[in-house]
C-alpha cells in the first residue's frame, strides 16, 4: 500500500482539507495520503525569497516522512522549494509539482503555456522552463492578478482570469496544452477545458497521480550522480538526524 505525504509549503492549514479531500477523491483504494503543512514560514509562496525561506522547513519534513515510513512525498508549491536538496537527503520518491505538473503536459502537446499568479510569474517560469530545458516547447508564461491567499474567495472571477490567460497563449502563442501554475489551482480544470478545448493540467493531481504510480512500481531518483553527495557530508547529516 502506497503511503503519500503532501506537504502545503506554507505555515496556514488553510489548503489542507481542500487537498485532502481532493485527493481522496482520485486515489486509488489501497493509497494512503497525509497532507501536512509547515510550522514556519510564510503563509504563500510568490517569490524567488519565499521560496528559499521555506526550502529547509521542506527538507526536514522529507527527513521525517522517510523517517515515518513514506514511499513518496509531494512538494505542492509550483516553485518546487527544497525539490533537489531533499531528494539528497532521502532515498525515497519526492517530486514537485512545478516540474512533475511541466514534464507531464509535454506529452500532449508540442507547445504548453503556464499560468500562475502575479506578475512576476512570466519571468519566474520562463526560469524555470531554461532550468528544465525545455524552453523551446513552452509558448507562454504569464500570471493573473490574484494572489495566492485571495485566489479561493471568488472561484468565478478565478476561472475568469485564468480563462483570459489561456486563452491569450492559445489564439496568440499557439499554445496546445495549459499548466496552472500554482497549488491553489486545485480541483478547477474540468471547468477550464471545457471553456478551452485543450488539455489543462492540475498539477497537484497530475503530481499525486505520478508519485502513486511510481511508488506503486518501486521507481526511485537515481543516487548516481547529482543526488549521490559525497560521504563525508551524509556522515554529517547524520549526526544531526
Amino acid at each position: 500500500m502506497p503511503r503519500i505525504l503532501v506537504i502545503n509549503p506554507v505555515a496556514t492549514n488553510k489548503w489542507d482539507e481542500l487537498t485532502q479531500s481532493f485527493l481522496e477523491k482520485h486515489a486509488s483504494p489501497e493509497t494512503s495520503i497525509v497532507v501536512r503543512s509547515l510550522r514556519e514560514g510564510p503563509e504563500s509562496i510568490e517569490s524567488e525569497y519565499d521560496r528559499d525561506l521555506v526550502a529547509h522547513h521542506v527538507v526536514e519534513e522529507v527527513v521525517r516522512a522517510e523517517k515515518e515510513g513514506f514511499d513518496a512525498v509531494v512538494i505542492n508549491c509550483f516553485d518546487d522549494p527544497g525539490l533537489h536538496a531533499a531528494r539528497e537527503r532521502v532515498k525515497i520518491l519526492v517530486l514537485g509539482i512545478g516540474e512533475t505538473s511541466i514534464i507531464t503536459a509535454l506529452l500532449l502537446g508540442h507547445r504548453i503555456a503556464i499560468i500562475s499568479t502575479g506578475r512576476n510569474a512570466r519571468a519566474l517560469y520562463h526560469k524555470k522552463a531554461l532550468e528544465l530545458g525545455v524552453l523551446d516547447r513552452v509558448a507562454y508564461t504569464g500570471g493573473i492578478e490574484l494572489g495566492v491567499l485571495e485566489m479561493r474567495e471568488d472561484l468565478e472571477l478565478l476561472k475568469k482570469q485564468v480563462l483570459a490567460e489561456a486563452r491569450k497563449a492559445i489564439e496568440e502563442h499557439g499554445a496546445e496544452v495549459i499548466v496552472l501554475g500554482c497549488g491553489g489551482f486545485i480541483g478547477l480544470t474540468k471547468d477550464l477545458e471545457e471553456e478551452l478545448g485543450v488539455p489543462v493540467i492540475d498539477p497537484t493531481l497530475t503530481t499525486f497521480k505520478v508519485a502513486e504510480t511510481l511508488a506503486s512500481i518501486e521507481l526511485r531518483h537515481s543516487k548516481a550522480f547529482l543526488y549521490n553527495p559525497p560521504e563525508h557530508k551524509v556522515r554529517e547529516w547524520e549526526k544531526h538526524r
